[in-house]
């Protein structure tokens, strides 16, 4: 019988207003068991099993962090998710952040989204430091078993501080549809955009993409941290903006103007990294667009689909525009339902066994499309699968139809604009390992090394201008 095991800790939990206070935390459980969280003495959340309890050695502060009261999830919470820990044997690890059913090892859940290799999509996950799992500002963690990474004495402790940040900028440029030639410029770097440069710069090294790396940033310092870590060209932003000034634009900005600065610069496509919580470029849920990893784009036609082979399940596309009617596709099942939360009940009823998810959709506005990612208000459901792609339909439109910059730059420029999330630590970890100068580069990243119990002043030196990388180390463990 496994042992039960007990965890008491004081830490500072995150309010809605953004400012901080303290809370005692108490885990009661064990991995096979699952665990029961106190907080303040009462019932706080009850988990099945498929955790394990690691202690905190650091934790980086994020963007998201910064931004969480404006995340569609409830606080108060003690969050942080960059996490480095020990395991119970002394195993220095890294974690990755997502609880889903795949990462606590029940191999043998129904879940259609685990089972399709979706598991940081599943609709039941919760996420360390950002949904209902204390994060790693509190001395303690539950960790999902499948989700701790052992990590080798070749990572320094500041290279593992950013794993987590590094693998989603590493995914971020793993995702984009690059050329041979092209130009890129990553708009805003600081602590997400500079590990952007420095992912390109070593996808580069090692031969596998071809890009020129430009990077736009307001601040001298930053400007000359981009060209050490591999960018080509830094410069300010530039203020004409004439479309079409480099090929690619990846918004690290975190900011709603860093979008539309990037709509009206990139030629073909934008990706957006930023969960700022706030509309951008007149899409209310641009974060839930990041979360569940979609793209925008115009609607390019059935022709564009032909090549696509037929398949016993073959791909759904839900065509909501009332602004022209669904076409033919033999290669597509195709819904037409002009109210997203009824199409969205419509696939969760007839695609049993599946994703219950469209893979596609044609919408008419940004509105609309505000509607096929979040259908159901309160509720974090997408009509369209994560990774799927949701199209404007550029049919002629009514003289009253709305306008914004997005509609604009999708519509009549064909841009298109992809996002993506959390990285995978594997690959992190593997290009790390194998180049020496980006294990060198990525620690100067760090500015600031503060004790948990200075959590306030951690946030505040973070939102300054003076730090890129704020880390926050439990008391035993400060350098």
């Amino acid at each position: 019988m496994t042992k039960k095991m007990e965890a008491t800790f004081l830490a500072q939990e995150l309010l809605a207003d953004s400012s901080l206070a303290p809370v005692q935390l108490a885990f009661e459980g064990g991995p096979e068991s699952g665990w029961r969280i106190a907080r303040n003495g009462a019932d706080h959340v009850q988990l099945g099993p498929g955790y394990q309890c690691l202690e905190v050695e650091r934790c980086g502060v994020c963007s998201t962090d910064l931004a969480r009261p404006f995340l569609p999830f409830p606080l108060p919470q003690v969050v942080g998710h960059e996490i480095v820990a020990r395991s119970p044997d002394g195993q220095r690890c890294v974690v990755e952040i997502n609880a889903s059913h795949r990462a606590r090892g029940l191999l043998d859940s129904e879940c259609a989204f685990c089972s399709a290799g979706l598991d940081h999509h599943c609709p039941e996950r919760l996420v360390l430091g950002l949904h209902d799992l204390p994060g790693g500002f509190g001395r303690q963690i539950l960790a999902p078993v499948h989700s701790i990474l052992p990590i080798s004495d070749a990572i320094d402790d500041d290279v593992a501080v950013l794993l987590e940040p590094f693998a989603a900028a590493l995914h971020a440029v793993d995702s984009l549809s690059l050329k041979g030639g092209d130009r890129i410029a990553v708009l805003g770097p600081r602590r997400l955009g500079l590990l952007v440069i420095a992912a390109l710069a070593a996808r580069r090294r090692a031969g596998q993409i071809d890009v020129e790396i430009y990077a736009w940033s307001r601040r001298e310092a930053l400007r000359e941290k981009a060209l050490a870590l591999g960018a080509d060209q830094a410069s300010a932003p530039p203020k004409d903006s004439k479309p079409g000034q480099v090929d690619v634009v990846v918004d690290t900005t975190g900011s709603p103007d860093g979008f539309t600065h990037a709509l009206a610069l990139a030629r073909r496509e934008v990706h957006l990294k930023s969960t700022h919580g706030k509309s951008a470029g007149g899409l209310r849920h641009s974060t839930e667009l990041v979360v569940d990893e979609l793209s925008l784009e115009a609607w390019p036609g059935p022709s564009a689909f032909k090549t696509r082979a037929p398949h016993p399940n073959p791909p759904c596309l839900a065509w909501l525009s009332s602004a022209s009617n669904p076409p033919e596709m033999k290669n597509a099942e195709i819904l037409a339902q002009t109210n997203a939360r009824e199409m969205l009940r419509r696939l969760e009823s007839r695609r049993l066994g599946q994703i219950p998810r469209a893979d596609w959709a044609v919408v008419d506005s940004l509105s609309q499309a505000d509607e096929a990612i979040r259908p159901i208000p309160d509720e974090e459901v997408s009509l369209v699968k994560p990774g799927g792609t949701i199209f404007i339909d550029p049919s002629p439109r009514p003289a009253t139809a709305e306008t914004s910059v997005l509609a604009t730059a999708l519509i009549e420029r064909g841009l298109r604009v992809s996002t993506s999330r959390c990285g995978d630590f594997r690959s992190a970890l593997a290009l790390l390992e194998g180049d020496f100068r980006l294990r060198a580069d990525l620690p100067t990243l760090v500015t600031h090394h503060l004790l948990a119990d200075q959590l306030e002043r951690a946030f505040q030196i973070a939102e300054s201008p003076e730090a890129i990388k704020v880390v926050v180390d439990q008391p035993l463990n400060r350098r």
